[in-house]
């Protein structure tokens, strides 16, 4: 070779290297590999239950999570954000906020956030980032669904065992409680409750009070200036830094106890591969701004997915093409959907014109909503005997640190038409089909509910929060895609292949009318005894 043609391919070559890593490319990612035997992808409500239940048992348990142990290096990248002035731990891999409404905060660079959004056609979903899941983002309403509801959805599944033992050492584990009456009736902070509970009853709708996972004494404290405020300081779907019992602080803190649990954090699972006597599972390992720093190969005997319905579905749906897994059942991608949320509020309530009498006291309100509200919900308008018009709508708290007159709702509803999963090689991802067949019925019901409000009451749709007062496209609860007795068997085990599990939200076909963590969270527990109990003693 000449020595002016080896200059120009060298100088070619470095230019290349220094334009890579101006970029973020790693032309040389270190490999590693690791040989074990049970791997917990996904740190959420099943994969949470799936560590504590097995090192209980004496396993050890490597759980991998794509998000940040919040909780590592003495909470180094921590406090979470409030609602008003989110920081870029607030959002995953964005450099603007995500949030339903108000995005206005902007961030020099991207962050592994807390709080992720995935954006397909016709839907956008939100799912929590970090070591404990969903359980870091949401508004902790633990509430348990229907009894016949349960039994429509889970017609294989005994409801009874589920009411008399599941449900209760979930609640128990997850440190449920439930706001105290005088507390509730005396709080500013749940001024905006109060007046939409009386709004519903004008309008001749039932309410309900509902169980939540933040500790309601911390809260008491929180009010009465005795501990550092959180849910009365705007803290909620970007983190609680204080009082709310995520799952770092009740399951995966008892299986960290047993010393039988490693956390690997900011590991993302890109699929999957049958090999012999087991799994071998490719994994990117990422830095905080998202860029892959190293790979890993990790060989495994036994598999428990809970990356959630979302990441659950596309990572077998990936394994299927990448890791030439195809003996999934035919139903893999199928019943999903967004638990029929649909978000939507009301205007002008509360005014000088059309004043909330409040039902205790049989006189007035002061009016508004609160300028002061907590991010707690504690109640909801159960509206689901309506055969027509069936939904359950969370009262939910906007608070904006001044007077707003505006009420807020999520609405969940039942899906009659699912939607489906499936995987687009040219992507390398997922498409979600979701039309308007599958959610119109939820704008209906929203529709309905609201006009029903605002004819008893007064106030106007919500115009100025969704274009035409309504977000069917909002979706807080993905749920379905390897669904149980079809994707699965009975107890969460993949059909056509042995020791791979599901124990999250994919499990549940669409919709389960209520917030869903409380029932994922006895779902997992349900299959875990099982699994447990037969699949260790081959």
């Amino acid at each position: 070779m000449k020595r002016r043609t080896f200059i120009k391919i060298t100088s070619a070559s470095s230019a290349g290297i220094m334009a890579a890593n101006a970029f973020g490319i790693n032309l040389q990612l270190d490999h590693m590999e690791e040989n074990i035997e049970n791997l917990v992808i996904g740190s959420g409500y099943g994969g949470a239950v799936a560590a504590l239940r097995l090192t209980q048992a004496g396993k050890k348990v490597v759980m991998l999570e794509m998000g940040l142990d919040w909780e590592k290096e003495d909470g180094k990248y921590k406090p979470f954000s409030n609602l008003i002035t989110p920081k870029n731990n607030s959002t995953w891999l964005k450099k603007s906020s995500q949030a339903p409404m108000m995005n206005i905060a902007m961030f020099n660079k991207k962050f592994t956030g807390v709080l992720d959004r995935m954006d397909f056609e016709n839907i956008k979903v939100y799912a929590g980032r970090g070591v404990g899941g969903g359980s870091l983002v949401n508004g902790g309403m633990a509430v348990q669904p229907k009894k016949a509801y349960f039994q429509e959805i889970f017609p294989e599944l005994s409801v009874e065992k589920f009411w008399a033992t599941y449900f209760p050492l979930a609640q128990k584990e997850l440190e449920v409680n439930e706001i105290p009456d005088a507390y509730y009736e005396k709080s500013a902070y749940y001024k905006f409750a109060r007046v939409g509970e009386s709004e519903a009853h004008e309008a001749g709708f039932e309410t309900v009070r509902v169980p939540n996972v933040y500790s309601f004494e911390y809260m008491k404290k929180e009010e009465a200036g005795e501990v550092p405020k959180s849910a009365l300081a705007k803290e909620v779907i970007y983190g609680n830094n204080h009082g709310k019992q995520s799952l770092e602080k009740t399951y995966l803190k008892k299986a960290l106890k047993t010393e039988l649990l490693t956390i690997q954090d900011l590991h993302r699972v890109d699929y999957i591969q049958q090999i012999k006597n087991g799994y071998a599972v490719y994994v990117d390992i990422i830095d905080t701004e998202g860029l892959v720093i190293a790979k890993k190969t990790i060989n495994c005997k036994k598999i428990f997915l809970n990356a959630g319905s979302i990441g659950t579905t596309k990572l077998l749906l990936t394994s299927m093409h990448k890791g030439k897994m195809t003996n999934f059942d035919s139903s893999l991608g199928s019943h999903w959907g967004n638990n029929g949320n649909v978000m939507t509020g009301r205007n002008m309530v509360n005014t000088l014109f059309n004043r909330v009498e409040n039902e205790s006291t049989e006189s007035n309100y002061s009016t508004g909503t609160g300028s002061e509200q907590s991010t707690i919900p504690v109640s909801g308008v159960d509206n689901w005997e309506d055969k027509k018009h069936a939904f359950f709508a969370e009262i939910s708290p906007l608070p904006m640190g001044m007077e707003v007159y505006t009420a807020l709702y999520l609405i969940i509803n039942k899906v009659p038409i699912p939607g489906h999963i499936s995987y687009d090689p040219a992507l390398d991802d997922i498409r979600i089909h979701w039309e308007k067949k599958n959610y119109q019925h939820t704008v209906d019901n929203a529709k309905y509910f609201i006009k029903k409000m605002n004819k008893a009451n007064g106030g106007t749709p919500s115009g100025l929060l969704w274009k035409g007062g309504y977000g069917p496209d909002i979706c807080y609860h993905p749920l379905g895609g390897a669904v149980i007795g079809k994707t699965t068997d009975l107890f969460g085990r993949v059909k056509g292949y042995e020791n791979l599990y599901v124990t999250d939200g994919a499990l549940v076909p669409a919709s389960i009318g209520v917030n869903p963590f409380l029932t994922i969270t006895a779902i997992a527990e349900y299959c875990m005894e099982e699994i447990i109990g037969k699949d260790f003693k081959k």
